[in-house]
């Protein structure tokens, strides 16, 4: 054998050994308690996903609608007090608002992305927006800042800062409009962006039929309400679903969460006081009977299991608050059955940024006693508390019972509630059974 031959063998023989090392290395940092809680951040699981659906990113199905209306003016066919053209509507229905919500985030992501400086609007022109032209309105219940909404949705940026619960994406005829009420002022904007292309909206819409949804502003009949809610001609027929706590299996079922979490088992001590806790170094969580968990890191600087996990430098809001939804789907995606988080709020406070997750049940908000279903604090680039209420929801074959939106409306007044937003949901107050029914939600602000 000549000696080129002998150099190149002794060559590959080098570049398999590197390779093998780099292999072995990789495993070992997957196996090692530092990288665990990286690792489980990532890893989305549970019911966020409705079945028979494709799947979505996780960044998609934190920006996903729980309900929408397409309207189509000229359509042919008539909505309610004469309004003309063909109206779409989807309420208390996930898989519906996610299939339709897939064919319009590109025009959304595409307008928001490129749109210019917000303009303020009337009311009036909002109504319009949402009746009488080309376009599709979006409520995803909880209060969204604007630059997390386009971070889920592309991972992009924005310089638009305000927190919308309703938005409107319409067709005009240079491009696309974006209309929302910000939740800070109560004002109604609009953004124009003369990049988007409005046929991609105009496709995406088309071949939707009239199911006969309108807004109470558009009928007399039904005054009483909130102007921008949104109703269906019928009684909606949710699920009864059944209810229970995953973590009532002692000490293993605290074991099993901090392990997801990232704690390492050999370097964490578990002791019973009023509550089963668990704790490493500085961090510890503490779980109750009735399945919350609160996480404390009583360290003073960072250091913790739950840095703030960076996706650019100018995305410091949303690096946060996709953290914390990430840690969320790590303890509770697998132990929430068919329930599914979306965000309620964000909201500034003296030690830092507190982050509201609440449950929904196929499009129905949970409403649970103790408001939320989970709930964070972010002191700079560290998540420093969090409490979880883990709960287990399964829907039956039952559906409940509920009245006719008017006899809803009506429930609503004879309690002195006018004005407020007719909405369904379940509340739980920590029963083995739930029913849907009709609730109000004020829309006032001070």
């Amino acid at each position: 054998m000549d000696e080129r031959k002998k150099r190149r063998l002794i060559e590959l023989a080098k570049d398999a050994l590197i390779v093998l090392l780099s292999c072995s290395a990789l495993w070992l940092a997957a196996r090692t308690p530092l990288t665990a809680p990286l690792w489980e951040l990532f890893r989305e699981e549970g019911p966020q996903v409705i079945q028979g659906q494709d799947q979505v990113g996780s960044r998609d199905s934190g920006a996903l609608p729980m309900a929408m209306a397409a309207n189509l003016p000229g359509g042919g066919m008539d909505l309610p007090e004469g309004a003309e053209g063909t109206r779409y509507g989807i309420c208390y229905d996930q898989a519906a608002c996610q299939e339709l919500f897939q064919k319009v985030a590109g025009s959304l992501t595409e307008t928001l992305s490129s749109s210019g400086a917000p303009e303020e609007v009337s009311r009036r022109e909002w109504e319009s927006a949402l009746t009488a032209r080309l376009g599709v309105y979006m409520d995803f219940q909880g209060q969204i800042p604007l630059p997390v909404l386009l971070g889920w949705l592309s991972g992009g940026e924005t310089g638009l800062t305000a927190t919308v619960r309703r938005l409107v994406l319409t067709q005009w005829e240079g491009g696309t409009d974006v209309y929302y009420q910000d939740e800070g002022d109560g004002s109604f904007y609009r953004c124009r962006s003369e990049v988007a292309d409005s046929f991609s909206l105009a496709e995406a819409l088309s071949g939707l039929t009239d199911n006969g949804a309108f807004f109470a502003f558009e009928s007399e009949l039904y005054a009483g309400l909130a102007p921008d809610t949104l109703l269906l001609p019928d009684a909606p027929a949710p699920a009864v679903y059944s209810a229970a706590n995953p973590m009532n299996a002692g000490q293993g079922a605290l074991e099993a969460l901090v392990q997801d979490l990232g704690f390492s088992l050999n370097s964490t001590s578990f002791y019973s006081t009023d509550e089963q806790v668990a704790r490493s170094g500085d961090d510890s969580v503490r779980l109750s009977d009735r399945g919350v968990a609160q996480y404390q890191y009583e360290g003073r600087a960072a250091g913790g299991l739950f840095p703030v996990l960076r996706q650019g430098e100018e995305d410091v809001l949303f690096s946060q608050v996709e953290t914390c939804r990430q840690i969320a789907l790590t303890a509770m995606g697998s132990r929430c059955g068919d329930a599914r988080l979306y965000l309620l709020s964000v909201t500034e406070r003296p030690d830092g940024l507190e982050i509201d997750f609440g449950y929904s049940l196929n499009g129905v908000p949970v409403l649970l006693d103790r408001g939320c279903a989970a709930r964070f604090l972010v002191e700079g680039d560290q998540v420093v508390q969090f409490s979880i209420y883990l709960r287990n929801y399964t829907a039956g074959d039952a559906s409940s019972l509920v009245l006719p939106p008017r006899q809803g409306m009506a429930a609503l007044l004879a309690r002195g509630l006018e004005g407020e937003e007719l909405l369904l949901t379940y509340a739980d107050s920590g029963g083995d059974t739930l029913t849907a029914g009709w609730s109000a939600r004020s829309d006032r602000r001070d």
